[in-house]
């Protein structure tokens, strides 16, 4: 059986390829109108201009640390992994966290702010070998030890960090360390016969086992000696003979969240409270067709948001082209109250994704995705800026960022808003040549 648990709650894969290689609806009574282009004043600068800033490659990364803006990316010429820190769109350090690096069809670049400094993984060519490395860095660049090879997931939360060792057979063993430790400890350890996965919450980390029957998840702190009992977060047995088409997990603070889709389209939701069991199922009345695809799920104090898209064979006849309208399940946590958000119509000539579920702790909650070409030409961007459709008491707001860029990544949230990166081309440049990286602030 298919099962797929995600950690979205992250931020999702960007869009991007080498660099050496939309329309929306008219206004209308669900409350999504035409969206609005942002103003000028809620645009972050971009990066100050030496020429030593359009070294960029694809992929690329940002996080938001500490008043900062962070971005990184591979420089293909120098064979290195560069991190730039931005304070007021003016560089304020740069540091070459990972040489002797490559770059490859399926290279990934992940970051995430980890404590007072910074979690960078790369996937792809290290050292003639591919596999990812995981790099911690202090709040200035500064290298808080070697790289550390890895396994397919990691988190740093307030308490530290935690991953999958790198080995690739046998039972997955859990590393971790807390900010105040010298050195990681192996913390649990999954059998060989479930698939390992691990979720970010605030402080804790969740470690998942996909068995055949059920899925498992116990809570470790990083800093603490082992993983704490683990719980049987979903039974098949629990829905009889509604086989299950997928699952996402995601975290509220320190509490897991569950959304299983059975292949009936059923939905099903449950929590798994700090130091407490798993609650009860709740099955909702809305359903998501087996032709639909869920892209995002994530939750905050408020609600649980599933995000999906439906295709639209016949919004495009003679283009060649299948468009995609893009809806949300809005889940309320205390009172189980559901509604359907329709975010976006058909579009012919862009296609959606990837897409993320983005909220600051001092504004609203913003589902957001990227607009891709869906004929690109090497002579145009393939990414054409983002979509963003804001949450708020009136409805939902649809705005866009515009930006071609050969890359859009979510650069996360924090006090002072979210924001995003692009990978930028040079004036006339037609996507063989290095860029640079630009951040752009929303909402």
């Amino acid at each position: 059986m298919a099962r797929r648990a995600s950690t979205l709650l992250l931020g999702l894969l960007a869009a991007q390829g080498c660099t050496c290689g939309s329309k929306s609806s008219a206004s209308r009574d669900d409350g999504v109108g035409a969206p609005t282009a942002l103003a000028s004043g809620a645009t972050a600068s971009p990066l100050s201009p030496p020429a030593d800033t359009a070294s960029f490659s694809a992929p690329i990364a940002a996080a938001r640390l500490g008043g900062s803006d962070v971005v990184a990316g591979l420089v293909a010429t120098a064979g290195v992994i560069r991190v730039m820190g931005m304070t007021g769109g003016t560089i304020a350090w740069t540091t070459d966290a990972l040489r002797d690096v490559a770059w490859a069809p399926d290279a990934e670049l992940r970051m995430q702010a980890a404590g007072a400094g910074i979690a960078l993984l790369w996937r792809g060519p290290h050292g003639g070998k591919i596999g990812r490395t995981l790099v911690l860095l202090g709040p200035h660049g500064e290298a808080r030890e070697q790289p550390v090879p890895v396994g397919s997931a990691f988190c740093a939360t307030g308490a530290g960090v935690a991953w999958l060792d790198a080995r690739t057979t046998g039972a997955a063993h859990v590393l971790a360390r807390g900010w105040a430790e010298a050195s990681p400890r192996p913390v649990a350890v999954v059998g060989s016969d479930r698939d390992p996965a691990l979720v970010c919450g605030d402080h804790d980390v969740f470690v998942l086992g996909d068995g055949d029957d059920d899925l498992t998840a116990a809570a470790v702190r990083p800093g603490e000696p082992a993983a704490r009992p683990a719980a049987v977060a979903l039974r098949d047995a629990d829905f009889g003979e509604d086989e299950e088409r997928e699952h996402d997990a995601y975290t509220v603070g320190d509490d897991l969240g569950l959304v299983r889709v059975g292949a009936s389209g059923a939905i099903s939701l449950r929590e798994i409270p700090q130091g407490a069991g798993p609650t009860p199922w709740r099955t909702l009345r809305h359903t998501i067709p087996a032709d639909d695809d869920v892209v995002a799920v994530d939750g905050d104090a408020d609600a649980t948001v599933v995000v999906y898209t439906e295709d639209a064979d016949a919004a495009c006849p003679g283009a060649g082209a299948t468009a995609e309208s893009v809806h949300a399940l809005r889940v309320v946590r205390k009172t189980g109250d559901e509604s359907v958000l329709d975010l976006a119509p058909p579009d012919c000539d862009h296609a959606p994704g990837p897409f993320w579920i983005a909220a600051s702790p001092s504004g609203p909650t913003t589902l957001a995705w990227v607009e891709r070409r869906m004929r690109p030409s090497g002579a145009s961007a393939p990414v054409t800026g983002a979509a963003l459709r804001v949450l708020g008491p009136a409805g939902v707001q649809a705005k866009r960022l515009d930006q071609a860029a050969d890359a859009l990544v979510d650069a996360g949230c924090d006090e002072r808003g979210c924001s995003l990166a692009a990978l930028v081309r040079p004036r006339d440049g037609d996507g063989m040549q290095p860029g640079s990286i630009r951040v752009l602030a929303y909402p």
